[in-house]
């Protein structure tokens, strides 16, 4: 709720007397009083211990750049702009006064173009109302000291006096009549003034207030000891503030119950306990305290019988700066008795930061589930630079960005599952092949241009991303760290009826340097290969320890009906022009199209089960049907649109004549079934372009729109064993149900066994069931081989076959019945009673 001081003063003054009797008059007015300290900010930071995050009430920007130290939030920065906002206090719109005052230990340093100051009127242009937006693309009027020797307001300046080491105070005052506004700038010294500066600017301001560096102060110091702010103008927006409890993410698979708090950078002495509560009948019951993690500052608990028949109630409690808080969102029960739906989500370029209008329409399709397939950061999100060294300053690089993240789509996960996976740019790599753990040096990894094998990033760095991003996810498979120490995470999940395998197609890939093709950016195929010169013995995509899991999971059936596979990428190479030149490559190594070997493996596995795959990566959508030794013999696909395109990617085969087949009935342009480089045959289906050329727009919404860019709505129909895919687009417009709210080709439904494209030589007896909806596998007898699994829809199935062998059927679970030495079968009512 925002509170405006002089509204809510003038209200409790004529409520107090009415409300309380004459003896208790003085008491009201000492409520008043109380109260009236929440219409203005202070803060002292010699009160706070050491710690990077600042406070409830502020957000700095970048996070690693200012630190509480020695009673001073110090800045260590060099960003051209570096800002702590306030976010529990704005400037509202229209008429009304305003102090900001703030103290500084100042100390010139050798860096000429450095300032230090006060921000006042940060308002982001797209999105003027977002508290949030403000913090990272406002623009307002800064009002300060220069290192060259001058008071700065706005565009004024004036001289200054040479400014001995020592404190300083910067008062900036404030007179807003509405469409105009008075501004007045004052520099002392023990209260003592040394110069002042006025500014009449020509508009009424309103938003967010900060202290604000520009530059580095190299050789020099810059601490700020406090912050002030009051006047009539100031909002109370305690609802903009973030943390201490940032958000929290859950998964819920077989009765197990994970559930993660993530926190900032608060100090060592507050690295305590962290207390989970539920609601049982109305009333709110702790259940378990847990400790908070000193590197990733996430906290998790497990609960291993959690079949609640209704929604639950939960809030996470954290004691900090003498305050109790709270974080309160809702366990859904398992929504096993109706369709699941999920938001495929992926690439979150902060240019269309904190993507309000998808965020909004996000809620609207209220899913059941969300997977953030990876690029949850991206290096430049925030609009300064990482810091890759040393390893605390890299984490810290990392967090600031990641928290971006969960400010943006926190409301949204805290009432729902999110299954969430790093990709490449959330470990601080444009690409990656993981090598299963393999680290390589920066000095290596420069000289290549990024296309070779490895991570860059220190151990710890990349387990404090796999902390915060997968602490929640069901246990891994395999819980033994890969090379070098790096944590597993590949999991399962169970949920809502549906079998997910949560894989990693990145961390154990092979790096392009495995082929002998030249030097330089070599991942990037400008020219026409064989696919026999793109392709070696041995090359791995996703790894042995992950096919392993796969081969399992096939076969496991476990209260589900359905089976989806969610990785990072699509196994294809569908795009054909790249970045703002909009570039033509025949092929990426970075793309899921490589290395071929192993890719059609990984398919041959999950078809055998009518696997659906969630995926993202592309920064366009697409739905796509693999092939793999014919075409379209492969499950299907959906790759999600990129929350918000930063570097573009269009599918335009037809416009480099390449040849196709099959084009859809909807006869589309850039569909059909087209050859990749590196030998796939992929059936496209649909595929959303960004504009041919894109805009000049400021307006970053427009352009994230421009950029193709959105979310995918996926529902899985448990009953029916239908999927149906959806592409919605950025700036879609629901109240107003239209073709232009999603890209062409969307939506499409599908059955299950859409997902073994396989075409049957033929097709053993029927298999009849007393019960409906069993399990049915299907091994060649010869070698063992496991042909299909299935939850069968009803009490009778015809399993198709692809080859003269005999068969052995397994039907149900528990205590299979078996059928041996089982050929195909010409006769149509021939039945195998089970």
């Amino acid at each position: 709720m925002k509170l405006k001081r002089r509204t809510f003063l003038q209200g409790m003054g004529a409520l107090v007397p009415a409300i309380m009797p004459l003896p208790d008059l003085q008491a009201g007015q000492k409520l008043i009083h109380t109260i009236s300290k929440e219409g203005a900010f202070s803060v002292d930071f010699k009160k706070f211990p050491d710690r990077v995050w600042p406070g409830k009430s502020l957000w700095s920007i970048p996070m690693e750049d200012w630190k509480v130290e020695s009673g001073a939030l110090r800045f260590f920065g060099k960003e051209k702009e570096s800002r702590v906002n306030l976010l529990e206090y704005q400037l509202e719109p229209g008429k009304g006064d305003f102090t900001v005052q703030a103290s500084l230990n100042y100390k010139q340093g050798s860096n000429a173009d450095f300032s230090a100051g006060i921000s006042v009127g940060l308002v982001d242009s797209t999105d003027p109302e977002s508290a949030k937006s403000a913090c990272y693309f406002g623009k307002g009027i800064f009002g300060g000291i220069s290192s060259s020797g001058h008071l700065v307001l706005g565009k004024e300046t004036i001289s200054l006096p040479a400014l001995d080491e020592g404190t300083y105070e910067l008062t900036l005052i404030g007179q807003d009549d509405g469409s105009h506004t008075g501004l007045e700038l004052h520099l002392s010294q023990n209260q003592k003034p040394i110069k002042s500066l006025s500014l009449d600017h020509p508009e009424s301001l309103k938003g967010l207030i900060a202290l604000t560096c520009l530059g580095s102060n190299t050789d020099g110091e810059c601490a700020w000891k406090t912050l002030s702010a009051n006047g009539t103008k100031l909002l109370y927006s305690p609802e903009s503030c973030f943390g201490p409890i940032l958000w929290s993410m859950y998964t819920l698979s077989k009765g197990e119950l994970r559930i993660s708090a993530q926190l900032p950078p608060v100090a060592e002495k507050d690295l305590k306990q962290i207390s989970l509560y539920f609601k049982e009948k109305g009333k709110w019951s702790l259940s378990q305290k847990t400790s908070i993690d000193p590197k990733s500052y996430v906290a998790t608990f497990t609960y291993a019988d959690w079949e609640p028949e209704e929604d639950t109630a939960y809030k996470f409690q954290y004691k900090h700066d003498g305050d109790l808080h709270e974080y309160e969102g809702t366990i859904r029960k398992d929504p096993k008795d109706k369709p699941l739906v999920i938001g495929g989500l992926t690439c979150q370029h902060a240019a269309g930061f904190p993507y309000r209008p998808l965020v909004e329409n996000l809620s609207r399709y209220n899913p059941d589930l969300l997977y953030f397939s990876g690029d949850q950061i991206y290096e430049n999100n925030g609009q300064y630079a990482i810091k890759r060294s040393p390893e605390r300053e890299s984490i810290l690089s990392y967090l600031g960005k990641w928290y971006m993240f969960g400010w943006a789509f926190g409301e949204v996960m805290r009432d729902r599952p999110t299954v969430c996976t790093p990709d490449d740019h959330d470990v601080f790599q444009g690409n990656l092949w993981g090598e299963g753990g393999e680290g390589i040096s920066m000095e290596q990894w420069e000289e290549v241009m990024d296309a070779h094998g490895g991570l860059v990033q220190s151990v710890e760095m990349i387990n404090v991303v796999n902390q915060t991003q997968t602490a929640h996810l069901p246990p891994p498979v395999k819980p033994a760290s890969m090379k070098g120490g790096i944590s597993s995470w590949f999991t399962e999940m169970n949920y809502g009826g549906i079998s997910f395998a949560i894989i990693s197609d990145r961390l154990f890939k092979s790096g392009p340097e495995m082929l002998n093709i030249g030097t330089g950016r070599i991942d990037h195929i400008k020219k026409l290969y064989s696919p026999n010169a793109l392709s070696k013995k041995g090359l791995s995509m996703v790894g042995e320890q992950q096919l392993s899991f796969l081969k399992d999971w096939v076969e496991d059936w476990d209260g589900a009906s359905m089976k989806v596979l969610l990785s990072q990428t699509l196994f294809a190479n569908v795009c054909t022009h790249h970045g703002p030149a909009k570039d033509f490559l025949f092929g990426d190594l970075d793309s899921g199209g490589w290395p071929k070997e192993q890719r059609d493996e990984v398919l041959r596995i999950v078809r055998r089960a009518s696997a659906f795959h969630i995926n993202g990566d592309q920064h366009i959508p697409f739905l796509v049907q693999y092939s793999i030794d014919e075409d379209r013999d492969g499950p299907w696909t959906f790759c999600t649109p990129a929350i918000s395109t930063g570097y573009p990617r269009w599918c335009e085969p037809d416009h480099v004549n390449m040849p196709f087949s099959d084009r859809p009935l909807h006869n589309l342009p850039n569909t059909g079934v087209y050859r990749d480089v590196f030998g796939n045959r992929n059936y496209i289906y649909a595929t959303g372009n960004p504009l041919p050329q894109l805009p000049k727009e400021p307006n970053r919404y427009k352009m994230a729109e421009a950029k193709a860019s959105g979310f995918g709505i996926i529902t899985m129909d448990q009953s029916m064993r239908t999927i149906k895919m959806e592409a919605i687009r950025f700036l879609a417009n629901l109240d107003a149900p239209s073709a232009e709210n999603t890209f062409p080709g969307w939506p499409l439904t599908i059955q299950q066994l859409d997902c073994d494209g396989r075409k049957p030589l033929g097709y053993l007896p029927k298999v009849s069931c007393k019960e409906p909806n069993q399990l049915v596998k299907i091994y060649k007898k010869s070698d063992g081989e496991l042909i299909q699994a299935i939850r069968i829809r009803g009490k009778e199935y015809v399993p198709p076959v692809y080859q003269v062998d005999q068969y052995r059927i397994e039907v149900g679970e528990t205590s299979p019945v078996i059928f041996d030495g089982v050929e195909i079968t010409l006769d149509a009512k021939e039945t195998l009673e089970a």
